[in-house]
């Protein structure tokens, strides 16, 4: 079981060490740097956790505090071109030496939990690349749908990523 807790500066060696070339491809299209990553660590640090930016950890181990080991992480953003009112983009990733035992479907299952408690989210908007077959599979199996749309990818503007839609009000 994974939980969930704010991501910040005492994950950065567990990220450095767990990053990989995809991860780092999908993420910030290139391996993190000590210097980099601390900047993006103290500034998710900062944001409140209510905020309309919240990145999170994926922890095994110990709940509420206690011990774990971080598996990936994931973030709810309402501020992001494209998005319409009710949207947040949903990202989520896994360390390269915890993928392919189910910490991805925890780890999105966790995410949504969170985004459906927010009543500022009614939909999640996934931007995955094509060629990211294991994201796309996870993003099916909790129901996202893929659409017809083709963007630019968050961190290449080179490569584009195709548009998903989770719809969270449907049932």
């Amino acid at each position: 079981m994974i939980h969930l807790e704010r991501l910040g500066p005492e994950h950065a060696d567990a990220i450095l060490a767990g990053q990989d070339p995809a991860l780092a491809a999908e993420i910030v299209g290139e391996r993190w740097s000590r210097a980099s990553l601390d900047s993006f660590l103290a500034r998710a640090a900062r944001w409140r956790a209510d905020g309309p930016i919240r990145e999170f950890a994926g922890m095994s181990g110990g709940a509420h505090g206690g011990a774990g080991v971080l598996l990936g992480g994931g973030g709810l953003n309402l501020l992001d071109p494209g998005l319409e009112h009710g949207d947040a983009v949903l990202t989520y990733w896994i360390l390269a030496p915890h993928r392919g035992r189910g910490h991805g479907h925890d780890l999105v299952s966790a995410l949504l939990a969170r985004a459906r408690e927010d009543v500022r989210i009614s939909r999640l908007v996934l931007r995955i690349a094509p060629t990211n077959h294991m994201s796309c599979a996870l993003a099916r199996s909790v129901g996202a749908q893929q659409t017809s749309e083709r963007e630019r990818h968050p961190a290449d503007a080179a490569r584009a990523v195709d548009r998903w839609i989770l719809d969270l009000r449907e049932d």
